[in-house]
């Protein structure tokens, strides 16, 4: 069993926590993503789970073992770094290989095998004699993943590794990467601020914030049910609109009210008991729909023609909000109009601490919505 688990794991640099007490589980084989936007601590995580930064507090353990205070070298990981981090004076194959003989116990017969392997699965066998400056952007990244994939690690530590790429490259990679994870079935943790990465990557997502983890759970579970305002507001592309409101209950239902806008929340009757008539209420662009006399008044501000659909921006009841509308709607700057909201897709966080309230989606099971409904204190997963 090839796990990693950190146990209230803090870093601080004099008055700065980066990390502020984070537990960590990454499962046996599982391709665990951390997401943040920057500054957030996840890098420092990486770095300290490699051996790279020692903690302030906390410890960090490695298929079962406390290595907290164990040198990098001795911890069986490999790390991906987002500058490639290859010599340019050696060859492919000698970047691949440096360092393999002295850390490992492989004999040379074995190590040219492994890099005869890894060049094969990375499909960069005709580059390993050229040096960086004869490969593009990619096939770098191909080799620096290789260097790891010789090393044979229980676990791979990635940081960052596409952000240098171009957009059509990053996707392509995005995908070789999966189907590399697919073969290996290596224990990895791969740390980006791309939230898109992180949702087509990961076997589940950990979102961090200001050093602190929000939320650890399936992509799509971040995406329905995210257990914080900061989540709903980051996973997402656009993040989910929201706004403060005021609620009423009526019967079992709810009712979310600002501006002369109002939208009815089912089931929400026992949140709007507790709240003292405040919340934050959630929904993002894809569940609103233009309506005739839907109960959403829009002023659009901006278009942004996507291809398969039509990103508008507007205030609703002063609140700045976006809606994807279908491709080719005939709307346009300074329009007005008519919005529905999907009632099964709606949300209320917490004002103050902005922990989720309440989720409608009835595609959630019993176990999942229930401590959502019941007390205002979601699960973390």
């Amino acid at each position: 069993m090839t796990g990693i688990t950190t146990t209230d794991l803090v870093k601080r640099f004099d008055d700065v926590t980066a990390v502020d007490g984070v537990d960590l589980n990454v499962r046996d084989g599982e391709f665990l993503v951390l997401v943040g936007p920057s500054g957030c601590g996840k890098s420092t995580t990486l770095r300290l789970l490699a051996g790279l930064e020692s903690p302030t507090e906390g410890a960090v353990e490695i298929a079962d073992s406390d290595v907290t205070d164990t040198p990098p070298g001795d911890r069986d990981v490999a790390m991906v770094f987002q500058s490639y981090a290859l010599y340019p004076h050696m060859t492919a194959r000698e970047n691949m290989t440096f360092g393999v003989r002295t850390a490992t116990d492989f004999g040379s017969g074995e190590v040219d095998d492994r890099v005869a392997e890894a060049a094969a699965i990375l499909d960069i066998e005709d580059l390993l004699d050229r040096t960086p400056a004869a490969l593009s952007g990619g096939e770098q990244q191909r080799v620096a993943i290789g260097r790891a994939l010789v090393r044979d690690p229980e676990v791979f530590l990635m940081d960052e590794p596409l952000s240098n790429l171009d957009a059509k490259l990053r996707v392509q990679m995005r995908a070789e990467l999966a189907e590399l994870h697919a073969e290996l079935q290596t224990t990895t943790l791969y740390v980006t601020h791309d939230q898109v990465e992180a949702m087509t990557l990961g076997d589940r997502v950990a979102v961090m914030y200001d050093g602190e983890l929000q939320q650890v759970a399936p992509p799509q579970r971040l995406y329905d049910a995210p257990d914080t305002r900061f989540v709903a507001e980051f996973i997402g592309s656009p993040g989910m609109n929201t706004v403060e409101a005021t609620l009423e209950r009526r019967g079992d239902d709810a009712v979310a009210t600002w501006g002369s806008n109002q939208l009815t929340l089912p089931s929400a009757g026992r949140v709007a008991d507790r709240v003292d008539g405040r919340a934050v209420l959630g929904v993002r662009p894809e569940d609103l729909r233009q309506e005739r006399d839907g109960p959403l008044r829009m002023e659009i501000t901006v278009t942004e023609p996507l291809g398969d659909s039509l990103l508008t921006r507007g205030t609703v009841g002063g609140a700045e909000m976006e809606v994807s509308l279908p491709a080719r709607s005939p709307v346009g700057v300074g329009d007005a109009v008519s919005l529905a909201a999907d009632p099964e897709r709606l949300h209320l966080f917490d004002p103050e601490s902005g922990e989720a309230l309440y989720h409608s989606s009835t595609e959630l099971d019993a176990t999942e919505a229930e401590p959502l409904l019941a007390d205002g204190s979601p699960e973390r997963r």
